[in-house]
C-alpha cells in the first residue's frame, strides 16, 4: 500500500470528534504505516466537506486515492482487495454494511490500542438495514486520474450531504461505475450536528447531476452549467 494516500476531511470542534479523529490517525499509523495520510480542512464556517477533501487531495503524492471520512475504521484487509480491483472497476466502494458503534463502545475504544483486529467487541447497530438505500460515500477506493478526471468533489455543497451521491453519478457515467464488495466498515459515535443549509444546494443544484448521469456529453455539459 505504499501507492496510497487516504484522503480525510476535517475540520477541528475542540471536542469529542478530535478525540476520535486523533484514535483514527493512530489507527492508520498503526494497522496501516505505508499510507499517506492527507488531510484537508475547509475555509468556511460551516464545513464544507468538498472543499476538505478536495484540500486534502492536493496534498496527496501517490496514485490511489482512498477517501474516508474521519470516524470511519475497517480491516486493512479489505483496502488491499479494493486496490487489487481498480484494474478492472473505474472505482471500488468497499463495503455493503456500515455498522454504527454506541456511544459506550465507541469510549471503550478510544481507551483501547487503536489497531486491527479491535481488542474489544463492540455493540453496534446497522445502518441502512431493512433499506433500499445503498451508501456511495465515507469510504471509497479510486485512482488519481479517476478523480481529477470528473473535477474532484463539488464544492458548491454547503455542509454535508449530497455530495458524495453527484460524485458518484459523475463517475459512474465519466469514467465506469463502481464494483461494491461484500465487506463492513465500522463508524464510531459521535456528537451529531445537523445543518439545515446543506439542502438549498441539493434542491436547486443536484438534479443537474441526477438527469445527466447518462451520456457522457451531457453529464459534462450539465457539470458547466452547475457551475455557472
Amino acid at each position: 500500500m505504499k501507492n496510497v494516500s487516504v484522503i480525510i476531511p476535517y475540520k477541528p470542534d475542540n471536542g469529542h470528534r478530535d478525540i476520535v479523529f486523533k484514535w483514527i490517525k493512530c489507527f492508520y499509523k498503526k494497522s496501516m504505516p505505508e499510507v499517506e495520510l492527507c488531510i484537508g480542512d475547509c475555509k468556511s464556517e460551516l464545513f464544507n466537506r468538498s472543499q476538505a477533501i478536495n484540500t486534502a487531495a492536493q496534498k496527496a503524492t501517490k496514485d490511489v486515492f482512498v477517501i474516508a471520512d474521519g470516524d470511519v475504521m475497517y480491516n486493512p484487509d479489505v483496502l488491499v482487495k479494493a486496490i487489487r480491483l481498480l484494474n478492472k472497476h473505474a472505482w471500488i466502494i468497499p463495503y455493503s454494511k456500515c455498522l454504527d458503534l454506541s456511544r459506550s463502545s465507541t469510549e471503550k475504544l478510544l481507551s483501547s490500542i487503536p489497531e486491527w483486529p479491535l481488542s474489544i467487541k463492540g455493540e453496534y447497530k446497522e445502518r441502512y438495514k431493512n433499506k433500499s438505500f445503498n451508501p456511495v460515500g465515507g469510504l471509497v477506493v479510486v485512482t488519481r486520474k479517476t478523480f481529477y478526471a470528473v473535477g474532484g468533489f463539488d464544492e458548491r455543497f454547503i455542509g454535508w450531504g449530497g455530495e458524495d451521491d453527484a460524485f458518484a453519478y459523475a463517475v459512474n457515467t465519466l469514467c465506469g461505475h463502481f464494483q461494491r464488495l461484500d465487506e463492513k466498515n465500522y463508524h464510531l459515535w459521535h456528537a451529531v450536528y445537523r445543518l439545515v443549509n446543506c439542502r438549498k444546494y441539493q434542491v436547486s443544484q443536484f438534479p443537474r447531476f441526477l438527469g445527466n448521469s447518462g451520456p457522457p456529453k451531457l453529464m459534462k455539459f450539465g457539470m458547466k452549467l452547475s457551475k455557472k
